[in-house]
């Protein structure tokens, strides 16, 4: 839920929020990007006119790219959950497993980079969630739960014929 969070705060703040990723990002490691460690993010934006809209532009279609990701597999995530959620089924279980290491990617690009603060928190929770989800899956209790719902699934054996010629005569 929390990547799915992230997300919408990543769309609803557009090139706002990219434009505030980029002047704090600057304004405290300039370095990083390339640019002398006295230069500020004011500086730049005044000299720049297009280029900083360009920049800006390139910086919030990183974010929506990485945010239509997480969503996606989030999403897919869900969806196995509640197909596990019934009978914990080993092709169920087997299919969020590899949805959800799918999922972490994402997020380990997101933490890795210089995210706006809102987005790291939420992908942060998302990562131990799903990190969590994985483990969970796959626990003894999960196991012990699946066997059981498969046994209780299983049809139930007629009882044996009685003894005759099952036209309820009596054996010769």
């Amino acid at each position: 839920m929390s990547a799915v969070i992230g997300a919408v705060v990543v769309f609803a703040g557009g090139d706002g929020l990219a434009e505030e990723n980029i002047l704090d990002v600057v304004d405290d490691h300039p370095d990083v990007v390339g640019l002398p460690s006295n230069t500020s993010a004011a500086d730049i934006k005044s000299l720049s006119g297009p280029l900083w809209d360009e920049l800006v532009s390139e910086r919030a279609g990183t974010l929506a790219a990485r945010a239509g990701f997480a969503l996606f597999t989030a999403v897919a995530v869900l969806v196995f959950t509640l197909c596990a959620r019934k009978k914990a089924a080993t092709w169920t279980r087997v299919l969020l497993t590899i949805s959800g290491v799918i999922a972490l990617f994402p997020h380990f690009l997101i933490l890795g980079d210089y995210e706006p603060d809102s987005v790291m928190a939420f992908s942060f929770v998302t990562l131990l969630a799903t990190v969590a989800l994985i483990v969970c899956a796959w626990l003894p209790g999960t196991n012990r739960y699946a066997r059981e719902r498969k046994a209780a699934a299983a049809p139930v054996a007629a009882p044996p014929a009685a003894p005759g010629d099952g036209y309820g005569h009596p054996p010769r």
